[in-house]
């Protein structure tokens, strides 16, 4: 089998040495003549790493090493950038990022932000590979930063492949085409040949899922002109699977063949498991597209074998359902059939119960985002009233200063104490001018303020407002003094007032958010940050409008939960409503379109996108509010119903096999309903389990 080659165990001892001097040697004099040309630092087992990763994995502890002790950060983070390199090739991405880590940090040490800045890259390539998405969007964010001060157009292009990439793996394909186009503007004609064949790849790839079928073609021979100019077997591969995928989309099973052949090729080159595995599936598909059920299954079920070896469980379960699929299409024996159904039980629980984690950890990530940002507004703030205290402070000591030598004048003095009273209430007179007109400075600053500023006695009630907020609340300053804060809040936050209240008169400060009433009724969402003036004994608070914020974060998460084609709610919408519904009761209906690949086949994929959109709406049709229609995959749609029951599971089941007549097309149903203490995820792969079981019994029955 393609893949399972053995390898001749590496020399040892001196011999080792021997090669290893005789090898960078050689590579000194010409590894840079296969570089890119996009006039970036690369250390010679970088370009190495391209065709040979394992040996230069092997020979990177001991050059690490050699680094560390010469005290040569630079030479360092090439060495981790080579690393990094390496186990992209051999798709260990938990290396490549940890290899990016080390690669910016050693820059960062060396004073070298163009090494720092491809050590982010790499770390933010192996974080997306491990769906860590935020990490990794911060990560280009840092990048991209270091680069307005430090340009080069290489690298900004490799920042839009990381953003186009990103885009793809959150299903905006759209995104996706426009950051590649980007990142083609920042190259020159024979600039970044790799690159350019990357940036093509993923403009490629974003125009299959649009349906730019001849776009995504012409854009492919693009990419493939560029990756003849650099010797990158991984980047061929990459090439080779998206042309197997066009070609799948135009049944051209031959194109299919070669395609996954070259993948094969390629993989046993770099010793590479999982393009192993993909070359598998490719031809495992196109033998299934032919008809030919048993090259299908052998095929696929290497591929199978090889992401089970690499411990990729998405991979594993794509290959399951296709492996299902095509057993039940050909009545395959029940042994077979019950294990592999236990395996992909168990690989649907392990990716929901992943995708939960991560959904958690992407959501505790902006959380701290958050928190860190409202940190520094308080140390701002902190910062801002330790000054004041420190002048204060001096104002006093002044003040005392004066009075003791006052007073020391009038002692010694005491026949000057007349004219020394008199210079004395001069003084005096002039500090009070002095401090009212710094009063009024203050309070003319207030009222010229363009933020939302006010001042509240320790009760609530308002002493001063700048105009901002006076607008803000719909009304003039004037008619605010002297009111309670409280009169301008929601019922809901009313509720909370005293609590605030009680927070100042115990920790001096607050930050938070209220919901504020308008006198035209309207409410908006202020975030405010107040602090109690020790020595006035008021409060003074500052807010922002961020009511529109949340509108449009709400607005784009409740965008990012649903198909842009259909407008059903999409995978992501499980979380949600599990969150939702907690420990009450919920249904499960899997509806799977019978022969929608004919359809997409005989009347071209905008007829099948119209069916598509029709069927949504026909599901919808069918439930209640609280209920929703999730598009689960290509020709897929999943019914969760909230609150259900087997009453209302099975009367829904009835009407919707009563009513296929009338539907755009001919479906599946499985169905399943939440037993005590069950995951969404277990409930919904005991529907697809009865679907399958269901659709194979009334094959058997026809048979």
């Amino acid at each position: 089998m393609l893949g399972s080659a053995q390898y001749p165990t590496a020399p040892t001892g001196l011999l080792r040495a021997v090669m290893l001097c005789l090898l960078f040697a050689g590579l000194q004099l010409s590894v840079y003549a296969q570089a890119d040309d996009d006039d970036l630092p690369r250390h010679p087992l970088e370009i190495q790493a391209l065709t040979e990763p394992d040996q230069v994995l092997e020979a990177l502890p001991a050059e690490l090493e050699r680094a560390r002790q010469a005290r040569d950060p630079r030479l360092q983070a090439l060495l981790e950038l080579a690393r990094a390199n390496a186990c992209r090739v051999v798709a260990d991405w938990t290396c490549q990022r940890d290899a990016g880590a080390a690669a910016a940090l050693a820059a960062r040490m060396a004073e070298d932000p163009i090494l720092e800045v491809r050590g982010l890259i790499a770390q933010s390539r192996g974080s997306f590979a491990r769906q860590d998405y935020t990490r990794g969007e911060h990560l280009l964010g840092d990048a991209q930063l270091l680069l307005e001060k430090h340009p080069s157009p290489a690298l900004a292009a490799d920042v839009y492949l990381g953003y186009s990439s990103l885009s793809f793996m959150l299903g905006k394909h759209e995104s996706a085409a426009r950051y590649a186009n980007l990142g083609l503007e920042q190259l020159g004609p024979n600039q970044a040949l790799a690159m350019r064949a990357r940036l093509l790849r993923n403009r490629a790839r974003a125009e299959t899922q649009l349906k730019q079928l001849e776009a995504a073609r012409a854009t492919l021979r693009e990419a493939l002109a560029a990756a003849d100019a650099v010797h990158d077997p991984k980047l061929s591969a990459e090439l080779a699977l998206e042309s197997a995928r066009v070609a799948r989309q135009d049944g051209d099973i031959e194109t299919q063949i070669k395609g996954g052949q070259r993948v094969l090729d390629l993989g046993a080159q770099l010793a590479n498991t999982q393009l192993d595995g993909l070359g598998h599936e490719v031809l495992g598909l196109a033998a299934m597209d032919a008809g030919d059920r048993a090259t299908a299954e052998r095929e696929l079920r290497t591929a199978f074998e090889s992401f089970h070896q690499l411990g990729l469980a998405r991979d594993e379960l794509r290959l399951s359902r296709q492996l299902m699929e095509l057993m039940v299409d050909h009545n395959a024996d029940s042994t077979t059939w019950n294990l592999l159904v236990d395996r992909f039980l168990d690989l649907d629980r392990e990716v929901s119960q992943s995708d939960r984690a991560k959904a958690a950890d992407d959501y505790e990530a902006r959380l701290t985002y958050a928190t860190q940002e409202l940190e520094v507004m308080r140390l701002a703030s902190e910062a801002e009233l330790a000054k004041e205290r420190e002048q204060a402070l001096a104002e006093s000591n002044r003040l005392t200063r004066w009075l003791m030598f006052a007073t020391l004048g009038i002692v010694l003095i005491l026949s000057f104490f007349f004219i020394l009273q008199r210079r004395l209430n001069r003084r005096l007179e002039a500090a009070l001018t002095a401090r009212r007109e710094s009063e009024s400075k203050a309070t003319d600053l207030l009222r010229l303020s363009k933020g939302m500023v006010f001042l509240h006695d320790l009760s609530g009630e308002l002493v001063m407002v700048n105009l901002a907020t006076a607008e803000a609340l719909g009304t003039l300053p004037e008619q605010l003094v002297g009111r309670a804060l409280g009169d301008f809040l929601t019922d809901e936050s009313r509720r909370n007032f005293e609590d605030y209240l009680r927070r100042l008169a115990m920790q001096h400060q607050d930050e938070g958010t209220m919901q504020v009433r308008r006198m035209d009724a309207t409410e908006r969402l202020w975030q405010y940050s107040t602090r109690v003036s020790e020595t006035r004994g008021y409060a003074i608070g500052s807010a922002v409008d961020i009511t529109e914020q949340q509108r449009e974060a709400e607005a784009l998460r409740e965008e990012n939960l649903r198909d842009a084609l259909t407008q059903a709610y999409n995978r992501r919408y499980f979380p949600e409503f599990e969150r939702r519904m907690g420990e009450r009761p919920w249904g499960v209906i899997n509806v799977d379109l019978d022969h929608f690949k004919q359809i997409n086949d005989s009347r071209g994929h905008e007829a099948g996108d119209q069916v598509l959109i029709a069927m949504t709406r026909y599901l919808q049709s069918h439930i209640r509010e609280d209920d929703a229609v999730v598009r689960s995959g290509g020709d897929e749609f999943v019914l969760l119903l909230a609150d259900a029951s087997q009453t209302h599971l099975q009367a829904l089941i009835a009407r919707l096999r009563g009513d296929m007549d009338a539907a755009p097309c001919r479906y599946s149903l499985g169905q399943a309903l939440r037993e005590r203490g069950e995951s969404l995820g277990d409930t919904l792969a005991r529907a697809d389990a009865e679907m399958y079981r269901l659709r194979r019994s009334a094959r058997e029955g026809r048979g």
